[in-house]
C-alpha cells in the first residue's frame, strides 16, 4: 500500500481506567475478525487484568478512518512490557483487523513511549508467526530478536463427527470408551449456562484429585489462576465463548473439560476427572465429545494449546508454531 493510498489512521493509548468503557468497541472488533481467538476477547483479558494487573493494564489502539482496527493490551512487570494475559493465555492477545498490519510499527512505538512505569524491554510471547507484531519494524532506540515460542498442537476437524483426521486407532479407542461408560450408566453432557458454576467448582476438585493421585499439584493450586477462572467464566459465558463438556455418573460429576470457542476453532484449556474412573478413559471421552461439538458448530480445528504431551499427537494434532519477540531499549 503506497503512502498516498493509506487511509487516515490514528494510534491512541487507552489508560487502565478507560479499558472497561472501551470493551464494547473491543468486543465489536473481535466479532468482526474472521480468525479471532478467545484469548484476544475482552471477556478473557479484562477478567485476567482484574486478578493479575488491577489498574495496570493498558492498551495501544488503532483507528482507521475513525473505526477501531487494532488493540494491543499490555502491562508492566519487573521492568518489561508484556502482552496482557501473559501466563494463563496460550495465544497472544493482540488483535488486528485484516488490512491494519501496516500500522503495527506505530503501535509498537506508541507502547515504547507512552507507558508511565519504568521498563527497558518488551517481551511479546505466543505470537502467531504471521502476527503484525512479529513483522513490524523495531522502534527507534530499540533492538531485539525473534525466537521460537511454545507450539500449540492443532487438529483439523472434518467429517460428520469431526474425526476424519483422527488416526483410526484413536477413533476406535474413543468409541469403545464411550460405549463402555454408557453401559455402566455414564453420560456425556455439554453444559449450558445454568450449570457452569457447578461445573467449574467440579473442575477444580477433579483437577486437584487427578494430580494428587500422581503425587503432584495441578495448575489450579495457584490461587490466582483459580480466582481468574472463576471471574472469567461468567464473562466468557455472556460472550458466548464458553464450552464445557461434563461426565456424569448417576448424581456425580466425574469429569469436566473446559474449553473456549474462537472463530475457527475450539480451544481446549483444562480438564479434570475422578481417578476412581480412570479405567473408563474419561480424558478420551471428554476430548472426543469436544471435537464432536466443534464439528457440530462448523468449526475447522480443535486447538490443544500449549504443551507437547503425547496424547495430543495420538489424536492426530500437528504443531502450530508460535513466536516470541523480545525488544530491548538501547542505551
Amino acid at each position: 500500500m503506497s503512502a498516498a493510498s493509506k487511509p487516515l489512521h490514528e494510534v491512541e493509548i487507552v489508560s487502565p481506567f478507560a479499558l472497561e468503557q472501551f470493551k464494547h468497541e473491543w468486543k465489536a472488533l473481535w466479532a468482526d475478525i474472521p480468525d479471532a481467538n478467545p484469548f484476544q476477547a475482552p471477556a478473557w483479558i479484562l477478567a485476567w487484568a482484574g486478578i493479575y494487573a488491577p489498574g495496570r493494564c493498558w492498551a495501544a489502539s488503532l483507528r482507521i478512518d475513525g473505526k477501531l482496527a487494532a488493540v494491543v493490551p499490555v502491562f508492566c512487570w519487573e521492568g518489561a512490557v508484556l502482552l496482557a494475559g501473559t501466563g494463563p493465555s496460550d495465544l497472544a492477545s493482540a488483535l488486528f483487523r485484516p488490512g491494519s498490519e501496516y500500522c503495527a510499527p506505530e503501535l509498537l512505538a506508541a507502547l515504547a513511549g507512552a507507558i508511565a512505569e519504568p521498563f527497558n524491554r518488551m517481551d511479546l510471547r505466543q505470537l502467531a508467526s504471521a502476527s503484525p507484531l512479529c513483522q513490524a519494524a523495531v522502534p527507534e532506540g530499540w533492538g531485539g530478536e525473534i525466537e521460537e515460542g511454545e507450539p500449540c498442537p492443532l487438529l483439523a476437524v472434518s467429517g460428520p463427527d469431526g474425526m476424519a483426521a483422527v488416526p483410526p486407532r484413536m477413533r476406535s479407542n474413543w468409541r469403545n470408551a464411550v460405549r463402555r461408560f454408557a453401559r455402566e450408566g455414564g453420560m456425556v453432557e455439554q453444559v449450558g449456562a445454568q450449570g457452569t458454576g457447578t461445573a467449574i467448582t467440579s473442575l477444580e476438585r477433579l483437577h486437584a484429585a487427578r494430580w494428587r493421585k500422581k503425587g503432584q499439584h495441578g495448575v489450579l493450586v495457584d490461587p490466582s489462576l483459580s480466582a481468574f477462572l472463576r471471574n472469567a467464566v461468567p464473562e466468557l459465558d455472556r460472550a458466548g465463548l464458553l464450552r464445557i463438556q461434563q461426565l456424569n455418573f448417576g448424581a456425580d460429576i466425574v469429569g469436566v473439560l473446559f474449553a473456549m470457542r474462537g472463530k475457527t476453532a475450539t480451544h481446549y484449556y483444562l480438564s479434570g476427572f475422578d481417578p476412581a474412573f480412570a479405567h473408563f478413559s474419561p480424558g478420551t471421552i471428554l476430548v472426543g465429545a469436544a471435537i464432536q461439538a466443534a464439528a457440530g458448530e462448523g468449526l475447522s480445528a480443535f486447538d490443544f494449546l500449549r504443551g507437547c504431551e503425547s496424547y495430543k499427537y495420538a489424536w492426530g494434532a500437528e504443531d502450530r508454531p508460535t513466536a516470541r519477540r523480545m525488544l530491548v531499549r538501547i542505551g
